[in-house]
Order: C-alpha cells, then structure tokens, then sequence
C-alpha cells in the first residue's frame, strides 16, 4: 500500500540540502511526503519549514525527486494567505492544506479560529483542497465544554474542516485512540502515526510498531474507509530513510491482517441490480465459483475447499486429499466433474503454490505444475489446458507472467512478457485469454489470442482493475477495481474500499455497479452462474 511520510523532522535528520534529501526518500521507496509550509520565513528552519512561495517555485524540482506532496501541514498565520495557498498546491497538486488548534486554548480562541478556519475551507474549495485540522496532546487533554478542544473546534468548523488524527499524540494524551477515531468516523480524512513507549513520561516517540501504539487497529480503521496514511518519527539513529521505509513495512505489514473478519457470500443480478446475501460466515471465504449445471457455489476457507447449495442453504467440505492449503485461485472443470485447485505449502526453502486437477466427488490430486508459485485462473472450454499466473526467475530476474500448460500436465508456456500479469481466464469460445496487466503503468484489464499473440489493452481509466470474469454466453465481462492510490499497481488487497465494474465484452459501456468493502477474496475467479445473469462475489466485514 500507499503511505506518506510527514518530513518535518526528517529533513533536520538528514545531511545535504533539501533535493537531495527529497531523492534519498525516494530512493527508500517514500514518494509521498507531506512537508511543513508557512506564509513566511522561520528563520533557521528554511529547509525544514518552506514557504509557500519557496513551494511554488520549486515545484518542478521537487517532483524530480520522485515525490508527490499530497498535503501540506501549515505553521503560523493563516488568515489572508489563500491565494497563495492555492497557488502552491497548483504547482504541486497537493489536495490537503493542514493546520492546528490554537496553542491558547480557551473558548474565544476556538471561536476566533472555526471563523479563520471556515473562511480559508470556503477559499480552498474553489481549488478542489480540503483543509484538515490536525491534533498534539494538549489539544487532546484539555477540555472545552465537555469535549476535547480538538473535537470542540471541530464542531465549531461546522463541517468545514475534516479531521487528521494523530493517534499517537491521542495516546499520549491519555485517550485510546480506536476510540476518538470512531466516534469521529464521519469526520476523519487522515490517520496519523506516531508510537510512544508504554509508561513514558516524556513526548519521546519509538519506532511505529514498537510501542504502546495499537497500530493494526489504527490501521484497520484507516483502511476500511479508505483514509490516507501518514508516518510520522521525531527521533532517528544515522539512516533517516532507512527507518521511515520500515515504519512503512510495518504498516504494510497489517494489511495481510485478517483478523476479526467476517464473510458474506453474495450473487448480484445484472438485469435488476438485485443483490442477494446468500449467508454470513464467522470466517474469511474466498473467491466462489458457480457450478454452471446447478446452484452450487465454491469458495475456499481455511486452505480447504467447500460447497454451498443455494437451495439448502448449507455448506459441505470437499474431499480434496493432500491439497488442504487452497488458496483462491481454483476453477472448475468444463465438464464440472473436477476442480484444479492452488495449493501452497510451506517449508525451509520458503513459500510455494502448484497446480493440482481432483475429482469434485473427492480423490487422489493429481500434479500439473511442477514449477512454483504457480496460481490458476483458468482452464480451455476444450478442456485441453490452463493458464496461470507465475512468479519465476529468468536469467537472474524476478517475473510475475501468464502461462499456459496442457491440462493432462507438461511444459509450460509463458505468453507475456515484463511488467506484472495476472488473473488469466479463457473467454467461453475458447479463442481469447482476458487477463489483467501493468504494462499501461497502472493495472487495467487487456486480452490475446490463446496463442499470446494480439495483445489488446480493453480499460483505460485511472483506476486498478483486475480479474476480469467473462460470462457463459460471452457478452459481459465483470471485474474488481481499486482506487489509483489505495496501493500499488500490482497490489490487490483485502478488507478494502473496492468496486465491482461490469463491461460488455467488445469493452464498451465500462461502468461501475457496486462499492463494497472487500478486494482479495472477493472475485479473484470467474462466479458467473449458467444463466449469465448472475455471479457470486464475497464482501467482508471486521468485527
């Protein structure tokens, strides 16, 4: 996923001038940075507090660093500066300004700054920037009828101004942070972390994840409403890019974290728009598919695979043998007398995931792909091969490409080329693969020939698409998509704001039929039902 960093105290830990700060940054894999600004100069924090003016006439050299601002934190006065404001985030594209309670906090003051606020929310707007107000622990500590001064001068702004939570600054104040985040759920724009040693008499902040900080659940909060994140550290050893990266890691970390999760397998019909809750599971389920001869649906759980008959209402295991670590690519033979399911295993030399074909009445798994990882997605009409998604080494290289093996098992053949390919799946006359690929720079859906050649880019929009699923009668193709800067091209997560899109399959008429809270899991195979009409898909929800 996606962090910024805010780069107060990074620039004064750092050595060189301000670019060459900015490029060590990028070069650690930080490219959003939220600096401090001020109207005017502080003098002796040049490169640590900008100008605004400082901002818009380096713009140009600031993104050659490889950084994007997509806020900027304010320090001092901001009454009168809104021009300049929106001049700078203009030249930078910022889309947030961020600013602070008053340091004397009492209720004139407040009043005094919800008037300032306002007035500068209502200029900003007109430039398509929001204006977030942003937390210390005093703020927090002090109470203004009843409230803290923070959520006080928040109900002043009067929806003006949105919230960028420090949650460390919460903690230290003595409040738990989960708690301030969710009673202020319909206000939060930001997350903000900081981590302070549990006991700590002192505003010394430790490394994210290190201390009395609840991060998974900042965490799970921020990214189940798709709310930007922000590191933060004040205190650093010798390589200041070096522990921002891995305050990073740790936050990407928790987006694997599927704890507390509940699943609902659903159907959507694409005539009426119906959505059908078909059950709720105190478990994560995965990626259904719809048996085309009947109204069973199977999802993976657990590493085993199940079956859920619509009518009954109940789920079976499936005897799979050895394979009890499915994950959710699996897809059902033509024939529906078999399922090719991926399973993983682990030991000393690492992670692996093969391809193997057993009886859906149970069976012996039989191997079809002896290199690894290997994760399928489809299987011919004709019944005559697969195509997967493969992770390999080639000549010292690490690819991410789609191949296809004959189904009775033998030498694989990859059919693209660079970049990261996934999610390949056969249209049903057997003559095209849809897949999902990075070569366009952001992820979007793209077929070929079965033969690799023609290779035809189909969305184009600003979004990350992926696992396009094409229905029986070959006229509609539906798939996931994720917002630009929710994570990485080649990232498709769980427990996120996602939406599902549906395309006739010549690629017009590319549309967006639901948001949901799901991603991984959700669609990762084809779910289309006999009918054409309906597929299955899975949303999920934290508990």
């Amino acid at each position: 996923m996606e962090f910024a960093v805010q780069i107060f105290s990074a620039l004064g830990g750092m050595r060189g001038n301000v670019f060459e700060k900015l490029r060590a940054m990028a070069a650690a894999g930080i490219t959003e940075v939220e600096p401090c600004v001020s109207a005017n100069p502080i003098p002796g924090a040049e490169e640590i507090v900008w100008t605004l003016d400082w901002m818009t006439e380096h713009a140009e050299e600031i993104k050659a660093c490889g950084v994007w601002i997509p806020s900027a934190h304010v320090f001092g006065e901001v009454a009168g500066q809104a021009e300049r404001l929106k001049a700078a985030a203009r030249a930078v594209g910022l889309k947030a300004y961020v600013v602070k309670t008053p340091t004397d906090i009492n209720a004139l003051s407040l009043q005094q700054a919800s008037l300032t606020y306002r007035k500068l929310a209502g200029d900003l707007e007109e430039e398509g920037v929001e204006l977030w107000l942003h937390n210390e622990a005093g703020d927090i500590a002090t109470k203004v009828q009843g409230k803290s001064a923070y959520e006080r001068l928040l109900d002043l702004c009067g929806g003006k101004v949105s919230a960028q939570v420090d949650v460390g600054w919460v903690l230290y104040a003595g409040e738990d942070p989960l708690t301030l985040l969710e009673r202020n759920a319909d206000r939060v724009r930001a997350v903000h972390y900081k981590d302070f040693a549990a006991g700590s008499k002192e505003a010394v902040d430790v490394a994210l994840g290190t201390g009395a900080l609840d991060v998974k659940g900042c965490f799970r909060f921020a990214r189940s409403r798709n709310l930007p994140q922000y590191v933060d550290q004040e205190h650093f050893g010798m390589d200041v890019p070096g522990e921002l990266a891995a305050a990073v890691r740790k936050l990407n970390d928790c987006s694997d974290d599927r704890e507390n999760t509940v699943s609902y397998l659903n159907t959507y019909d694409i005539e009426t728009g119906g959505i059908r809750v078909l059950a709720r599971f105190e478990k994560v389920i995965e990626a259904p598919n719809w048996l085309k001869k009947s109204d069973t649906i199977l999802f993976n759980a657990g590493g085993r695979m199940y079956a859920y008959d619509l009518a009954s209402g109940t789920e079976t295991l499936l005897d799979t043998g050895d394979c009890d670590q499915c994950n959710n690519d699996h897809v059902v033979s033509p024939d529906g007398e078999e399922i090719a399911v991926s399973h993983m295993t682990f030991d000393d030399t690492g992670f692996s995931s093969r391809v193997y074909v057993v009886p859906l009445a149970g069976g012996t798994p039989r191997l079809v792909t002896p290199n690894s990882p290997s994760f399928l997605h489809g299987w011919s009409p004709d019944g005559v091969e697969m195509a997967y998604c493969a992770f390999r080494n080639v000549n010292g290289v690490h690819t991410v490409n789609v191949y296809t093996i004959p189904a009775a098992g033998g030498e694989e053949r990859c059919l693209t080329d660079g970049d990261f390919n996934d999610g390949p799946e056969y249209s049903p006359d057997g003559e095209w693969i849809w897949y999902n690929s990075t070569k366009s720079g952001l992820m979007q859906i793209w077929k070929m020939r079965r033969d690799g050649s023609g290779q035809t880019q189909v969305t184009r929009n600003t979004r990350n698409n992926w696992f396009a699923h094409v229905s029986p009668d070959g006229k509609k193709v539906a798939y996931l998509s994720y917002a630009k800067r929710q994570l990485e091209p080649s990232e498709h997560l769980p427990n996120m704001p996602v939406e599902l899109w549906l395309m006739n399959a010549d690629g017009s008429d590319q549309h967006r039929i639901l948001s949901l809270f799901g991603g991984q899991g959700s669609m990762n195979v084809n779910s289309w039902a006999g009918d054409s009409r309906r597929f299955a898909f899975v949303s999920y929800e934290t508990v």
